[in-house]
């Protein structure tokens, strides 16, 4: 009897263990197929917004620019063909470059035809401006778009060029939302590039500036890093993508561009040791305080005297200069003439 008992007991304690393997299995691959259904919507979303076509030029922009011409230069791989105008300066000899980078869905007119007076004031300012259509952007080549992260080859090939048209004169990078992540990527791949025993360094002698021509920045709605814009963009998701879009889309784009890094870029501003202006609004509208007030707070309290800032009154994202383009321009053109 003793026998068949344990006998008995041993058939229940397997068909237990069954039943739990069963079970384990069962939420293992519930959570692989939840796991492959997130990574799959993310790369969906992920691409959706790097496809997205961005505003389109206007045909009748250019009749109203100063004196200006058509440029054409190619990203330093050759893989891509980026166009755009270089104004002129409306003085005898141009104070220094500015080369303005637009963000995601925008083109080298970032605020529409409003843009106009703004590149005027910035001529009339003693400056040449070199404005141009990232990749995927209005008339430059390319199919996706990444919020600066691919962006960042284009701030360098733009780089080459000024390099090849005014070696000797400043440059100063103006960023617009994700222009400036773009703009802080290309800094530190510049940087890279020119470090004593790089590989590379052959190709940077010969094309691009190096880093210590890049004498001032403007930043119109910095962020900490290109991620925060996307997850910006994600946080308004309905539905469970709202939970976890906003982490594993900017992760789906990093990816589709290159495997690139994340980067946070709060300790690099604060450090740097050249004038800087901050633009934007008292409050963004659009990006959660944590990924864009550390940047100032930071900047302002270790570097205070090369430092300048306007902020719109209210509410807003990227609508500084709409908002009050006179104030805006000014500060622009008063930034320039205390640093050049």
């Amino acid at each position: 009897m003793a026998d068949i008992y344990l006998s008995n007991n041993n058939r229940s304690k397997k068909a237990k263990m069954r039943k739990i393997w069963i079970v384990l299995l069962a939420l293992i691959s519930l959570m692989a197929f939840i796991l492959v259904a997130i990574a799959i919507s993310s790369f969906v979303k992920a691409s959706k917004l790097m496809e997205e076509e961005g505003s389109e030029l206007s045909p009748f922009a250019a009749n109203q620019l100063p004196d200006y011409s058509n440029v054409v230069f190619q990203t330093l791989d050759g893989q891509l063909n980026l166009r755009g105008w270089w104004i002129n300066a409306q003085s005898e000899e141009a104070l220094a470059t500015i080369v303005l980078v637009h963000g995601q869905g925008m083109n080298r007119f970032p605020f529409g035809l409003d843009s106009v007076d703004l590149m005027d004031k910035l001529s009339s300012a003693g400056t040449d401006v070199l404005t141009f259509d990232l990749r995927s952007s209005a008339e430059s080549d390319g199919t996706m778009a990444s919020f600066g992260y691919m962006e960042s080859d284009d701030v360098l090939a733009a780089l080459a060029y000024v390099e090849a048209q005014a070696p000797d004169r400043p440059i100063v990078l103006y960023g617009i939302g994700s222009g400036t992540t773009a703009i802080f990527r290309a800094m530190l791949k510049l940087e890279e590039i020119y470090t004593p025993g790089e590989n590379n360094a052959g190709t940077a002698d010969s094309l691009l500036p190096r880093p210590e021509r890049i004498s001032a920045l403007i930043l119109d709605t910095p962020a900490r890093s290109s991620d925060d814009f996307i997850a910006a963009i994600m946080a308004d998701e309905q539905g469970p993508g709202h939970y976890f879009f906003p982490v594993t889309v900017p992760l789906a784009i990093r990816l589709s561009a290159g495997n690139k890094d994340k980067q946070d870029y709060l300790n690099y501003l604060s450090q740097l040791t050249i004038p800087v202006l901050l633009l934007g609004h008292e409050t963004d509208s659009f990006l959660p305080e944590k990924a864009y007030l550390p940047l100032w707070t930071e900047r302002v309290r270790i570097h205070p005297t090369l430092t300048q800032t306007f902020q719109a009154k209210g509410a807003g994202y990227l609508t500084a200069y709409p908002s009050e383009s006179r104030g805006y321009a000014q500060a622009i053109t008063d930034f320039i003439s205390i640093w050049f």
